[in-house]
């Protein structure tokens, strides 16, 4: 705390070691500033970075086989590289909350990441294996390190309580992403599928009711829009539960999930390394107990 109730500063790392890159430091610090009792003001820089995966060094998969002119056949592998590097981030986060009235309070926020070291499949010299048989040629594509971006954006949310028993929390999100492969790359798959993977805007907004005998009613509703690379069209979603509070540190609940449709995609991976997935209609109940 630099002024009491004021001005407070927190700074911190992370240190992680890794058989592959060996250590890295991943430091962090947060401001905050509270000029009165209905607002602050923060802002925030902290440095992350992800590890390779033993897939991302080890990896040998199969991606198509075909035949070549001459009948042999040609194999296309994707393969893990034992050099590859930390893929890192810098980000940097300001914001504001504020108690507009004594119902009604506002959060904003915005932020710039920078990104450097990404994965990249780029092609190698091809070889010959005779092992199984018959011979074919193989194709590499090598992980490497040799994508680059940045993305920003904003969220602004709020907490309404318009009666006694009854909030809503309207929220809003906007993100941009941009990525660049470096002048030697010849990945042309990962900078569209990376910097298109993401929906630009999304939004939700969130009902709590409490009702009478220690029961409360609580829905949401999101709305997340299309993806680029690969297509996924947008889709609205609708979650609905009934809590009843028995105890005092134990509740029941009955939720649905997905009301609106009988299902909707959320995402799509083209190399099929991760199984494509149906969110689908669902409905559950739930004992949650805090001791």
């Amino acid at each position: 705390m630099l002024v009491n109730d004021r001005l407070s500063l927190t700074v911190g790392a992370k240190l992680e070691h890794d058989y592959y890159t060996g250590f890295a430091a991943m430091p962090s610090a947060r401001i905050a500033w509270t000029p009165s009792t209905r607002s602050t003001y923060w802002a925030a820089f902290s440095r992350a970075m992800r590890a390779p995966a033993d897939m991302d060094a080890g990896m040998r998969m199969v991606s198509t086989i075909f035949p070549d002119s001459d009948g042999t056949p040609v194999v296309t592998l994707f393969m893990g590289n034992p050099h590859i590097q930390n893929e890192s981030l810098l980000a940097y986060e300001a914001g504001y909350r504020s108690l507009l009235r004594k119902n009604l309070s506002v959060d904003l926020a915005a932020y710039y990441n920078s990104y450097d070291h990404l994965l990249t499949w780029e092609p190698s010299a091809p070889f010959f294996e005779n092992t199984p048989a018959p011979a074919y040629q193989v194709m590499p594509w090598v992980a490497q390190n040799m994508m680059y971006g940045e993305s920003h954006g904003f969220e602004v949310f709020a907490n309404w309580q318009l009666l006694a028993r009854w909030t809503l929390s309207p929220g809003y999100a906007f993100e941009r992403l941009h990525f660049h492969v470096d002048p030697g790359s010849q990945d042309t798959y990962s900078v569209a599928y990376v910097g298109e993977g993401t929906p630009i805007h999304s939004a939700q907004l969130r009902s709590h009711v409490a009702l009478p005998r220690q029961f409360s009613w609580d829905t949401s509703v999101y709305f997340v829009d299309r993806l680029v690379g690969p297509v996924v069209p947008s889709y609205t979603r609708l979650d609905s539960g009934l809590t009843w509070q028995w105890k005092e540190h134990a509740s029941f609940s009955l939720c649905g999930q997905n009301l609106l449709q009988d299902h909707h995609l959320e995402f799509q991976d083209l190399t099929e390394s991760i199984n494509s997935s149906l969110m689908k209609r669902s409905a559950y109940a739930k004992i949650t107990w805090h001791f």
